[in-house]
């Protein structure tokens, strides 16, 4: 490794972190969280027309301090005001995974890799956990974070391109890459290499686990598709992941859903219906509760491949119709709906947070521009846009009064002509998952029942007993009855769809790769019956009851890499 420092390293380091709003031009690659009132924005790059470069080249810089943002008090995206917190030791890593902790005064980073501006510069650092503490006004300080137990935090390997987010007081890290530039181990590689996995890290104990997924998602490459915490279904919480992709040679898929229960570790899958977006990476998503006890996802931005069935088409990719959009799933309807809005800018490499009813999104390369380093300015000031979950709009200016967050209309359009949820459940594990109610008025509700005081006199209880005997023989005859009906008919029907389309083919295909790889998780619906069956005849309200079962997860090694990929990739410093 040579001494020498160009000039132009020289200028990246000497550029301002937080260029003037005349001279900033882009923010990407960087990590971002929100703790109390405060965003944090941590790591990445910044591209901006430096006042002392002769020539006005832009300039690229890795970001060597904490930003935050206040959002007690409104501004426009011309007027916020930035802080920069020193980092002390901690290291300055691109796309590290944040995790804030429940109590909004601290969060976690792990995962990461080396920026690809500052020249050469040292080796990536040992793989660790640091804390930020805030101290509640906008500032805060960086310490290095042991684990209690080395045992499995020493066998992790620093994960790049992660999929990040946390359920209750636990962070979850699913898959990501390893390469030369994310840990001294990982030198030696020479391209970008799967994790397998999923990481959890419990900040209360300060317990670390690496457990197994199935074997359909194991094969993966990095999912960079949409990954979140559902805490109002579960007992404690879901994630909810999409936008996997099966292969090289298929479009990741927003059709199918696939759900991970902290509570069991188990994994469950769920189609989607609706406007279902084209396939793409490099998006950002955040969630919201909504005023009638559903749970919306929205996913905004992001890019793919050109001329894959199933894939954004040439003339989408040039207006951008598929690359600035904003996306809504809604559970447990499971449905999809676009918001309708004109397209101005699209963005990869983004963050995004939720304040009520209002959306912040930091940062972003434009996609269409991407290898000329984009050095395009970003349409938002500063990188900042507000977009209104409630009206499906954006803005340029954050109110830090605005009502709080209702369900779209649109959303609340579909439950009011569909009834409470899908009607069509995957298995009657993800409909107890997802159980709610419906009420008169048409807002849906946690599903509940409603007990008496007194006890029951005997010939109560007597006619209660011989009602629920003689109410579940019926059942039987008519469930029993219903799968005969229904396994003739199939009988019948065999060989009428002899040309699926890819969208269909692959949703069948993970559906059979989940449920293959999930088989001994769950107790098959009746033993009696075959395994796809679901009583359709039955009021769909009701959740379905699950025996109990027993898992046991093995634990991975994360220091020794899957199948390397092709070391093309890395061929060019930009190609990330």
């Amino acid at each position: 490794m040579t001494d020498f420092i160009s000039r132009d390293v020289l200028l990246f380091r000497s550029a301002p972190n937080v260029p003037a709003l005349e001279n900033f031009l882009r923010r990407s690659y960087h990590s971002s969280t929100a703790v109390g009132d405060f965003v944090y924005i941590d790591g990445g790059e910044v591209l901006q027309l430096p006042t002392n470069n002769d020539n006005g080249d832009p300039t690229g810089k890795l970001v060597n301090v904490t930003l935050s943002i206040d959002m007690r008090t409104s501004w426009t995206n011309d007027t916020v005001s930035i802080r920069s917190i020193d980092k002390g030791a901690a290291p300055n890593l691109n796309k590290q995974i944040l995790w804030p902790s429940t109590d909004n005064q601290t969060f976690f980073a792990f995962g990461g890799e080396q920026g690809h501006y500052d020249g050469l510069g040292p080796d990536p650092p040992d793989v660790s956990c640091w804390q930020f503490t805030a101290d509640g006004d906008g500032g805060g300080l960086w310490d290095m974070f042991s684990p209690a137990d080395d045992s499995v935090f020493h066998q992790l390997t620093r994960p790049d391109s992660a999929s990040g987010a946390t359920v209750g007081n636990t962070g979850f890290i699913l898959k990501g890459v390893a390469s030369a530039r994310t840990s001294p181990e990982t030198l030696y590689y020479s391209g970008r290499v799967p994790i397998p996995g999923i990481v959890s890290f419990n900040i209360t104990s300060n317990l670390w686990q690496n457990d197994t997924m199935p074997q359909y998602i194991e094969n993966l490459s990095a999912p960079e598709g949409l990954l979140a915490s559902v805490d109002a279904f579960g007992t404690d919480g879901l994630l909810v992941t999409t936008g996997l992709a099966l292969d090289a040679d298929n479009p990741p898929s927003f059709n199918n859903i696939t759900i991970y229960d902290p509570s069991d570790k188990s994994w469950h899958a769920q189609t989607a219906t609706g406007q279902i977006p084209a396939a793409r990476s490099l998006a950002c998503t955040v969630s919201a509760k909504g005023d009638n006890g559903t749970y919306e996802l929205f996913l905004y931005g992001g890019t793919g491949k050109i001329g894959i069935n199933g894939n954004i088409s040439l003339t989408q990719y040039i207006d951008f119709t598929a690359l600035d959009e904003v996306y809504v799933l809604s559970l447990p309807a499971f449905a999809w709906f676009k918001a309708d809005y004109p397209a101005q800018h699209p963005r990869i490499r983004h963050t995004c947070h939720s304040f009520g009813r209002q959306m912040l999104s930091i940062g972003g390369q434009d996609p269409t521009n991407e290898y000329n380093d984009t050095f395009t300015p970003d349409p938002f000031s500063q990188g900042l846009g507000i977009f209104d979950l409630t009206n499906l709009r954006w803005s340029d200016r954050y109110n830090a009064d605005a009502e709080p967050y209702e369900t779209p209309a649109v959303v609340k359009a579909w439950y009011a002509a569909n009834g409470p949820s899908t009607r069509t459940w995957d298995s009657p594990v993800v409909q107890r998952l997802f159980s709610r109610n419906i009420g008169s008025s048409g807002a849906v509700g946690t599903a509940s029942s409603s007990t008496s005081s007194e006890e029951p006199n005997s010939s109560t209880t007597g006619a209660i007993v011989g009602g629920v005997v003689g109410g579940t023989a019926a059942l039987c005859l008519v469930a029993g009855l219903a799968w005969w009906l229904r396994r003739r008919k199939r009988r019948t029907t065999h060989g009428h769809h002899e040309n699926p389309s890819q969208e269909q083919t692959q949703h069948q295909i993970h559906k059979d790769h989940l449920q293959s790889d999930v088989s001994a998780q769950e107790e098959p619906f009746d033993h009696e019956m075959p395994d796809d069956y679901r009583p359709y005849e039955m009021d769909g309200t009701h959740a379905t009851a699950e025996m109990a079962t027993a898992h046991s997860a093995a634990e991975l090694y994360g220091g020794s890499p899957n199948a390397e990929m092709d070391a093309s990739t890395q061929s060019s410093p930009r190609a990330r």
